[in-house]
């Protein structure tokens, strides 16, 4: 794996009410740079009047950051911060969690009763050691608040949603180094961008087939990029417009174990981090506590 390009298909996996691809982790690799975890939320459909489920699916985190991408319809985020907030297509829930947060994301009520679509990604990447312990932090980002630029030869286009590409940077901060960008490539249409040394990169694409690199991937799939990788090429072989997601970053400089919803330097850091949470000490949301 570590010189060759390899596809990843992922596994079905269910989280709350939801069904998931989880890519990764995946067998034999537990990390892309950063990121430690990818799970796409199948695409579904809720017909108009369907009864709202309220359930939330809240659990804790600490030591990582939850990025969770809108492709379609609406998520709503509840957390022990006291935020409550709705993103739509296009839009972001940001999270670091440093010391411990307690969340949950579930699509909105508003999508449910008046019919719609539901169709969103979700990564995670580490925060590095030093700052693991820093407070809880929260943003929710709208379509338009992600930097966006035409490709060349009248492509398609980049959206800068974590990390920086060029002179376009994510409003959001990525103190791991971790980069993602959407690409979205018009139909028949090319695009090419450097790859830094030293970082590991991969490429999900959710939906129509693109080419990267000469292999044809698609409908929730992932490719890993060699470690000799310097340049990755997007072809949109369709009559439609397709989107590919470029994501990686620097190896962690120290050693991170994921246990559940943790990610730290240590098994003890992963025990203590129980610990508080069985505590209380991450807090509780405001919306779903008992009378």
């Amino acid at each position: 794996m570590e010189n060759q390009n390899t596809i990843i298909e992922g596994r079905n996996v269910r989280v709350g009410d939801m069904l998931v691809n989880r890519l990764l982790p995946a067998e034999h690799l537990g990390n892309v740079g950063p990121f430690l975890l990818l799970d796409h939320s199948y695409p579904i459909g809720f017909k108009k009047g369907m009864p709202f489920s309220p359930h939330l699916n809240e659990h804790p985190h600490r030591g990582l950051v939850t990025f969770t991408y809108v492709i379609d319809g609406e998520v709503e985020h509840l957390d022990s911060l006291g935020n409550r907030e709705i993103v739509a297509e296009g839009g972001a829930h940001w999270l670091s969690a440093g010391r411990g947060v307690i969340h949950g994301d579930r699509v909105s009520d508003r999508l449910v009763h008046s019919g719609g679509n539901l169709h969103a990604i979700q990564f995670w990447t580490n925060i590095p050691a030093g700052h693991k312990s820093d407070l809880p932090q929260y943003k929710a980002l709208k379509a338009g608040s992600f930097p966006i630029a035409s490709l060349p030869n009248h492509g398609g286009v980049i959206r800068i949603l974590l990390g920086k590409c060029g002179s376009y940077e994510s409003p959001v901060q990525s103190i791991s180094g971790a980069f993602l960008y959407r690409v979205t490539l018009n139909a028949k249409s090319e695009f090419r961008i450097s790859v830094s040394g030293g970082m590991k990169s991969a490429i999900f694409v959710p939906d129509d087939l693109v080419i990267v690199n000469g292999s044809l991937i698609g409908k929730s799939q992932l490719l890993i990029l060699g470690n000799k990788c310097d340049e990755i090429v997007l072809r949109n072989p369709g009559i439609s417009n397709a989107d590919a997601y470029i994501l990686g970053g620097p190896e962690p400089a120290e050693r991170v174990i994921v246990q559940g919803p943790f990610a730290m330097n240590s098994h003890k850091e992963i025990a203590d981090a129980y610990r508080d949470f069985f505590a209380g000490e991450y807090g509780t949301i405001p919306q779903t506590k008992k009378a």
